[in-house]
């Protein structure tokens, strides 16, 4: 840009008083630059990350004045009013009277690249002018539920002491009971309902984790309330299955998925997903191996369930046997589950997911 700025004052020198453009090239882009014009580095760059601009437009708005008052300098203040970023610069304050300067003339292409975006569900459409040329955003206003969300999700991440462990179950008895159970019963039970029974099942077999921290005490809940993450068109939401401890499998299954059906409609209570010990995360339905899953505060533990898959195991004979597995990983807030009581729980859900029977003592 120096070179073009000293290649225009040259010519501008060489043939005052007549109307000339000098070809520069700068950043690889030829540019005609006007006679008796400079252009500003930041100015430059803006530049040519929008070809589309007339510099020829930019010109005749131009107010700045190099030091010794012969060339006029194009401003990034020029480049983003010609852009519609910003107000255009004011003319400098002249001891006469003048006429009223005209108004700047912007290219039509600018001005269709810097008018908001039509339509797009209310979105607000801006040009970066940090990165590439013409790329563009489309901001989408936040809904309350998101904002809420994300807020948690914030406080739950920067506030609680995260520590995970994993474990692989086997699956097979678990299939078979589900199967049993339908068969029996005429039912849709889920692979999701088994697995909030085992985690009401393993809260029982292991009190200690049905707690939460406060700022003074280690808090112990009195019943034990499994939330499960459904989704939503404005987010996750956890509704909260109470009492799933004494709750038969078909009432836990009943009230999962009523819930879970008005959580899509938006026509939960607050306190239908407020408050919970634990949550159960399953991504297993969308072929997720295996995930990590956020705490939802103030519960000390979430159970992240994965997809359930065949592997091949050693059948002791020299051969090899196929077991459906499925991976959980446990998040847990290490001020009160340290990793000794969380190997525990996770012993105590393997027990209960291999072993269905347990669940139901």
């Amino acid at each position: 840009l120096g070179g073009a700025q000293g290649l225009g004052g040259s010519m501008h020198r060489s043939m005052a008083g007549r109307t000339v453009f000098a070809a520069v090239q700068r950043r690889g882009l030829a540019m005609a630059v006007p006679a008796g014009f400079r252009v500003s580095p930041a100015a430059g760059f803006l530049l040519s990350n929008n070809p589309s601009l007339s510099i020829e437009a930019i010109s005749k708005s131009a107010h700045g004045h190099s030091p010794s008052g012969h060339q006029t300098i194009i401003t990034k203040a020029d480049v983003l009013a010609a852009l519609g970023l910003a107000p255009a610069p004011a003319a400098p304050v002249k001891a006469a009277p003048a006429a009223a300067a005209p108004a700047p003339h912007v290219a039509p292409a600018v001005q269709a690249a810097a008018a908001p975006a039509a339509g797009g569900g209310g979105g607000i459409e801006r040009r970066n002018l940090h990165h590439k040329t013409h790329r563009t955003f489309v901001d989408t206003p936040a809904s309350q539920m998101r904002k809420i969300i994300a807020k948690r999700l914030m406080e739950s991440k920067n506030g609680l002491p995260h520590a995970y462990m994993c474990i692989e179950v086997e699956m097979d008895a678990l299939m078979a009971t589900r199967k049993a159970c339908n068969e029996a019963f005429g039912s849709k039970i889920s692979v999701n309902d088994l697995v909030i029974k085992a985690v009401a099942s393993t809260l029982k077999a292991v009190p200690e984790a049905n707690a939460f921290w406060t700022e003074d005490a280690i808090t112990f809940n009195s019943t034990i309330d499994v939330a499960f993450a459904a989704a939503t068109p404005g987010g996750l939401i956890t509704p909260v299955v109470r009492d799933a401890n004494t709750k038969s499998l078909l009432e836990v299954s009943a009230a999962a998925k009523d819930m879970a059906g008005r959580a899509r409609e938006n026509k939960l209570m607050p306190e239908e997903f407020a408050g919970g010990c634990s949550s159960v995360s399953n991504l297993g339905m969308f072929d997720i191996s295996q995930f990590v899953a956020v705490l939802n505060p103030p519960q000390s533990t979430i159970f992240a369930v994965g997809s359930t898959t065949a592997k091949a195991f050693p059948d002791g004979k020299g051969g090899v046997v196929a077991k459906h597995v499925m991976r959980m990983t446990l998040s847990h807030d290490a001020r009160v589950i340290d990793d000794a009581l969380a190997e525990k729980v996770c012993a105590a859900f393997r027990d209960r997911i291999e072993t269905p029977a347990l669940m139901f003592q």
